[in-house]
């Protein structure tokens, strides 16, 4: 994988190559979205609610939403975003993946083997957290109640820099399993197997990584020593001085303009009266 160094474009994925895969980036425009290589990011993400990362684990994009604005280690400001799962196949914007329909599972049969056939590895968050009801239902999931601190996948990054803080990647890999009812394991119970009168899909988990990256204590100090929390005030007092001294030049300018117009009337009734003299 090549990524750009340049600031505006850091950490843009500009070409991906793996013999064990059978998928290429052969350029940046591959995808009509910047996508990063979910390690480096580019600084001020102040205008970046959205990031759209590749994972080559996956063959895919996903995209990181900002969340809120909170604060870590002491009062360094952080962005928080949240992962999320979806379609770019379908969207309302092909360049826009905020438009981009959010989805429960993504097929990456071919990313793991191209021997495989599609829609046989899926994957999704952690305990299919986030799934509709009606999801859930249709893929035979069940005794499954996720949350949102133990399922949910968060990265944190120093909004200035674009530094990434932390992150915690949950999420996991399905196989899409056909149950055989006329050959139930020994340990089906009376009741599974009455219910088992026909063969049903399921999605079966089979691998779950639970991942976390935090930023050394002595990266995390040198952040804390550059002059980036006072950038908030400084803005605003830019800000206030910017409006102040335009409000002083607006006046000067009104008084010139009602000195000048003062000065065109007097002049005008010098010549009027001076006419009226001559006339008499």
């Amino acid at each position: 994988m090549h990524i750009y160094l340049d600031l505006a474009e850091k950490g843009q994925v500009n070409t991906f190559d793996n013999d064990l895969v059978d998928f290429k980036i052969s350029s940046s425009s591959h995808y009509p979205f910047p996508v990063y290589d979910g390690l480096t990011y580019p600084p001020m993400l102040l205008d970046k609610p959205i990031l759209n990362i590749f994972n080559s684990d996956f063959c895919a994009p996903v995209l990181l939403k900002f969340n809120k604005e909170t604060t870590m280690f002491g009062t360094m400001r952080a962005h928080e975003y949240k992962i999320k799962l979806i379609d770019i196949n379908n969207c309302t914007n092909p360049s826009d993946t905020s438009t981009c329909n959010e989805v429960d599972k993504l097929d990456v049969s071919k990313c793991v083997s191209t021997s495989l056939p599609e829609e046989t590895i899926f994957l999704s968050k952690a305990h299919f957290y986030g799934s509709k009801d009606k999801v859930i239902e249709k893929m035979n999931i069940d005794g499954l109640k996720p949350s949102s601190d133990k399922h949910d996948s968060t990265v944190y990054f120093e909004p200035y820099t674009g530094t990434l803080l932390q992150a915690t990647i949950r999420m996991q890999l399905n196989v899409e399993v056909m149950i055989d009812p006329h050959n139930p394991s020994d340990d089906t119970n009376k009741e599974e197997k009455k219910k088992m009168k026909k063969a049903t899909k399921r999605l079966v988990p089979f691998y779950w990584f639970d991942e976390d990256i935090k930023l050394s204590e002595k990266v995390i100090a040198k952040l804390k020593d550059l002059p980036i929390s006072h950038l908030d005030y400084e803005f605003y007092i830019t800000l206030g001085l910017g409006l102040a001294l335009s409000t002083i030049i607006m006046g000067i300018i009104n008084c010139l303009v009602k000195r000048a117009y003062r000065n065109t009337r007097s002049n005008r009734g010098t010549y009027v009266q001076a006419d009226t003299l001559m006339h008499h």
